[in-house]
């Protein structure tokens, strides 16, 4: 009986011990609203080579189980005209922050 509360309770401290270890540094990105942000233009490469240029990214998509096709691998983007665009996520090879253009002073 003893050894099994051993063993259980090694087996918890092990599961945890990683925790109590100090965090990482580096970005931790916990949804994509935070790595794009709010009214910040990018430059997407695709996986073919095609350029699309100051995008601004509105969501994910959400998808219900009756929708028929899987669309939860899709985010939507404005183009600088309003056009939506709509990527997967497995063709976007770079999104590169366009620079705010300057104010005229």
């Amino acid at each position: 009986m003893a050894i099994a509360a051993l063993t259980m309770g090694l087996s918890v401290f092990f599961k945890w011990l990683p925790r109590l270890a100090p965090p990482r540094p580096g970005i931790h990105v916990r949804s994509a609203s935070a790595l794009f942000e709010e009214g910040r233009r990018y430059d997407v490469l695709l996986s073919s080579g095609q350029r699309l240029p100051a995008l601004r990214f509105e969501g994910l998509v959400q998808a219900d189980a009756d929708a028929g096709w899987s669309l939860n691998q899709l985010a939507v983007m404005r183009r600088a005209d309003g056009g939506k665009v709509i990527l997967r996520f497995d063709s976007v090879r770079v999104c590169e922050e366009v620079a705010p253009p300057r104010s005229a002073v």
